[in-house]
């Protein structure tokens, strides 16, 4: 007998797949399970049929695993945060073996060596980690994050997921905009982000925040739904700035159309990562965590062992956080990135810095590698931090054709990152090494992962 949809049947769970539901097994088909732990025996009612494979929904556990906790924020579990109900320790555990199964499934490496998962540091909660959060506005004027495959919003007063600092200003932003457009909030606004300089604080001369939180210099960005017709945008602006100590900008995006602008403040931030300084404008990507993000560059600087006299690649570059910290390591660095405001925040960093060995260059990696090749330009190491979609494959084609000694390639997707190993080391010129998971996403199944390969030949 095979599984109907909304049939009720109990099930042994005895894995976890990458997107965060746990999987099990009936008459032969494979059940994936929203909010299980592999080694509990549950009671789920089928919901959804596909060819080999059937989703479920928990009704029942039948058998809790060791690993079970109570969720502490239940409202963000459909928003989210998938697996709150796994104990830390726990989520540090499968996030490797999810990154290694998917290796030797997807990147045709048998005998991959993945190292365990690096989790916050001793002492430092797996909550409140987050510098930048984009918020949803619903068409009710709900504000929070929009519900997993819907496009509903889950209203949140509190964000647990936000520095403490930015969580205050996040409360502030929410109420000064509920009491300013009132019940047209919904059909005005479409969403904001908050992005914060945490790294900053130390060396900020801003106050403190009413609830003895140290402040944060922040940057809001409004979304203003298209088509909308927000009147004076430009005092709406003013009006944000004064809201919330920190707040050092507020731009609002798509005003009477789709690429109108106006902003009050300045438009970007100066963050600091291990002592280095970067300027981050509103639309350059920066990591989220920036706890996690010291981690990630020493353990990327660690595996890639650049040596004084090399010439390193950094792909994908962004506003230069890697080629800030190759740059003192190396003779040269070739910084490339394709979205214009993060090649300014680069040449903007490696001033602030001052470091005049890094070369930043715009266009897309795929072509400038290609120009590079055809100059034959020398590049002893790479390192490329793709975006979530992973590399270009003629990216990846003009790596081998350019052929540097290592390769060290930051991941935000490890599927995508093994989809991308696999072409790398296809032909039998690059192995993988290693690759390291990091914790930058805690509570979620999302994984930042370094791996290193190395070419054929090299040791």
């Amino acid at each position: 007998m095979t599984a109907e949809v909304n049939m009720s049947i109990d099930v042994e769970l005895t894995d976890l797949a990458y997107g965060g539901d746990a999987v099990g097994r009936y008459e032969g088909r494979v059940l994936f399970v929203p909010g299980g732990i592999p080694g509990e025996r549950v009671r789920v009612e089928i919901v959804e049929e596909r060819r080999g494979h059937a989703r479920a929904n928990l009704l029942e556990i039948l058998r809790p695993a060791a690993e079970r906790v109570e969720p502490p924020y239940p409202l963000l579990t459909e928003s989210g945060c998938q697996w709150q109900h796994i104990a830390y320790p726990a989520q540090l555990t499968w996030k490797a073996h999810i990154v290694r199964q998917l290796l030797v499934r997807i990147g045709k490496q048998p005998d991959a060596l993945v190292h365990p998962t690096i989790g916050m540091p001793p002492g430092v909660p797996p909550w409140h980690y987050r510098n930048i959060v984009l918020f949803t506005v619903g068409p009710r004027g709900e504000i929070g994050f929009k519900l997993t495959e819907s496009h509903n919003v889950q209203d949140l007063e509190e964000c647990p997921l936000l520095h403490p600092a930015l969580d205050q200003v996040y409360q502030l932003v929410r109420r000064k905009l509920i009491e300013y457009f009132d019940d047209t909030l919904g059909e005005m606004i479409q969403g904001f982000t908050l992005r914060g300089a945490i790294g900053a604080v130390s060396n900020s001369t801003t106050g403190i925040a009413p609830n003895g939180v140290k402040a944060v210099p922040t940057l809001l960005t409004v979304h203003a739904r298209p088509g909308s017709m927000i009147e004076n945008p430009q005092q709406l602006a003013q009006t944000l700035m004064t809201i919330a100590p920190g707040i050092v900008g507020v731009i609002i995006e798509r005003v009477g159309g789709r690429y109108g602008r106006v902003f009050a403040g300045q438009e970007f931030l100066t963050d600091v990562v291990l002592g280095r300084r970067f300027r981050v404008s509103a639309d350059s990507f920066f990591q989220v965590n920036l706890v996690q993000t010291s981690v990630l560059v020493e353990r990327a600087l660690a595996m890639l062992e650049p040596q004084r006299s090399e010439v390193i690649l950094d792909g994908y570059s962004g506003v230069g956080l890697f080629s800030a910290f190759l740059s003192p390591r190396t003779s040269r660095v070739i910084a490339i990135e394709s979205q214009p405001s993060a090649v300014m925040d680069a040449r903007a960093s490696a001033a602030l810095n001052n470091q005049n060995n890094i070369t930043a260059l715009e266009g897309t990696l795929e072509r400038v590698l290609g120009q590079l090749h055809y100059r034959r330009e020398r590049i002893d190491l790479a390192l490329v931090d793709p975006p979530r979609a992973g590399c270009h494959p003629k990216a990846l084609q003009a790596l081998q054709m350019i052929a540097p000694r290592a390769i060290c390639y930051v991941s935000c997707d490890p599927s995508t990152l093994a989809r991308d190993i696999a072409m790398l080391c296809s032909g039998g010129r690059y192995r993988l090494v290693a690759a390291q998971p990091i914790d930058m996403f805690p509570q979620t199944y999302h994984i930042e992962c370094v791996a290193l390969l190395a070419r054929v030949g090299t040791r």
